[in-house]
């Protein structure tokens, strides 16, 4: 191929280098929409959390409204967890007229009950629960919430992987972040519950794919050496938007005030359209080659680099013959290689996605492991509202173990591999579950024991984002990847009923959460170790890890 000029793009990101004011503002940026995206992830913990409340007992709760008033001891009866919410005792049948309306001991019959028709709801926080009076009979409809909100996400997520794929990471990005800003927005203002359920999923499912996309675009930018460097930072800041989640709704205790609050910054995302540029990998991957150099070349003057003159005559060549540059996508690989470059330009690339029995292998592997992790992840995180202790400060501080985590994972990833790093976390997560079931009563074993279970599943959710976009090649890597996270998001969607079932079945949900984990430990050491490597750019570079 004497008239096809080459155009190794991770020769230049590797002669750029790793620091500059390039990768700077590109991350700072994305360390933004990080933070923005991570504030909406578990919002339904919030918006939709059971909090205290009691049957009404129309014969005493007439001037006041108390939740732990004294008269329950002789109007509602006791079962396990405390005065029933459900059920209180009947008034004797001989009580009438101006008596009705008393509150004595003597007229409740201890041996008759009925089921409560109105409930009292504690007054120092509103949620959907005591806004539309969703108590005991109704209560499902809470779990329903986080459920229908982690459907729209499993939709949304190959349809911006497939938009990502064909139109672009940046215009993929855009659609999804004004989409989730003005539905999100819009659900603050609903007028009730079927409004809200049915923007619960509108939301995630047209919107909510702007983290992933903007991890990838970024990935994208940066050369092999220091790629799991600057992949902690969007990461670490993923967890203070989680934690900051937390801290404003604890300062608001308002659902309403609180999603105003969450939401409106993501209409400012917007301006990235001119602050960021398009994937130069996929620009490659496209053939826009003429694009994709312009783009280098703003990077090589934004970072005032020198390159060499082999890199100089690539890039001068890819600028100044737009129309007679193709790429021969085989320059991506390392250049001491010897393969055969030629590829059917009009070949299905999900075809031969598909024809490949190691790379199907591959990423039903890493769709158990996205099941698994968000399985527990999302478990755990409302789990954490339900340990004693004030909730907030319970969900902050389980947020906030995700930092250490985060820093931890990264060093490991860098020093030990991805796969390792990854059986190792969910092999600790299991056990941690497991021992949580056999320690009772004891509330700072279980704060400990939880916390580390929590810490480990964020490792395995740290490393398992990062890893999978290095296992798929650049033609399809947001599609597979998206895919990916579909199958994660049914975890996701099984974790609050996994929580229902527990009221009834105890220590059911750290039963589940083992068995989804630690067989995810064993298999996830089947899948090719990426450390070091370039990323993928073709379906055979990607077979050949």
């Amino acid at each position: 191929e004497t008239d096809q000029q080459k155009f190794d793009l991770n020769l230049i990101l590797e002669q750029i280098g790793p620091f500059g004011k390039f990768q700077f503002k590109l991350f700072s940026l994305i360390c933004i929409s990080s933070f923005v995206a991570s504030t909406n992830f578990l919002l339904f913990i919030f918006t939709a959390r059971e909090i205290d409340y009691r049957c009404k007992i129309p014969q005493c709760d007439t001037n006041s409204s108390i939740i732990d008033a004294s008269y329950l001891n002789f109007t509602v009866p006791v079962d396990q967890n405390g005065f029933s919410k459900c059920i209180k005792y009947q008034t004797y049948s001989n009580i009438s007229g101006e008596l009705e309306d008393q509150c004595y001991p003597s007229f409740f019959n201890p041996n008759q009950v009925e089921s409560c028709s109105e409930f009292i709801y504690q007054d120092d926080e509103v949620t959907i629960q005591n806004e539309w009076d969703l108590g005991c009979s109704e209560d499902w409809k809470l779990s329903l919430v986080g459920t229908v909100n982690n459907i729209g996400q499993l939709v949304c997520l190959p349809i911006a992987g497939y938009i990502s794929d064909r139109f672009g990471r940046q215009k993929a990005f855009l659609w999804s972040v004004l989409l989730t800003a003005f539905l999100g927005l819009i659900r603050s203002f609903s007028t009730n519950y079927i409004m809200f359920i049915i923007l619960e999923f509108l939301e995630p499912a047209l919107g909510s794919g702007f983290f992933n996309i903007g991890f990838v675009l970024a990935m994208e930018h940066i050369g092999t050496s220091k790629r799991v460097f600057w992949a902690f930072f969007p990461t670490v800041f993923c967890v203070f938007g989680v934690a900051g989640l937390g801290v404003t709704a604890m300062l608001t205790k308002n659902w309403r005030l609180l999603m105003r609050i969450l939401y409106v910054p993501s209409f400012f995302l917007a301006s990235y359209r001119w602050l960021i540029p398009e994937s130069t990998r996929w620009l490659i991957s496209k053939n826009k080659i003429f694009d994709a150099a312009k783009i280098v070349a703003s990077i090589v003057k934004l970072n005032q680099t020198e390159l060499t003159m082999e890199a100089k005559d690539m890039l001068n060549q890819a600028l100044n013959e737009e129309t007679s540059v193709k790429l021969n996508k085989e320059a991506h690989c390392k250049r001491s290689t010897n393969r055969n470059p030629s590829i059917k330009p009009k070949e299905n690339k999900l075809k031969t996605f598909l024809k490949s029995r190691k790379m199907v292998l591959r990423f039903i592997n890493c769709s158990l492991s996205w099941t698994a992790t968000l399985y527990v992840f999302t478990g755990l995180s409302m789990t954490s509202v339900l340990l004693d202790g004030d909730i907030y400060v319970n969900f902050i501080l389980n947020s906030v173990i995700d930092i250490p985590g985060c820093m931890m994972t990264f060093w490991l990833m860098d020093k030990f591999g991805r796969r390792r790093v990854l059986s190792f976390s969910y092999l600790a997560c299991g056990a941690a579950c497991i021992t949580f079931i056999f320690l009772k009563g004891n509330t700072v074993a279980l704060q400990i024991i939880f916390m580390i279970a929590k810490l480990t599943v964020s490792m395995s959710y740290t490393t398992i984002n990062f890893f999978t976009a290095e296992l798929f090649p650049t033609e399809l890597r947001q599609s597979l990847h998206g895919w990916c996270s579909v199958f994660g998001h049914i975890g996701s969607i099984l974790a609050p009923f996994t929580l229902y079932l527990a009221k009834y079945m105890e220590s059911m949900d750290m039963i589940l959460f083992a068995a989804f984990v630690i067989p995810a430990g064993i298999f996830i050491l089947y899948a090719p170790e990426t450390r070091n490597k370039p990323l993928p750019d073709t379906m055979q570079e990607a077979e050949n890890l």
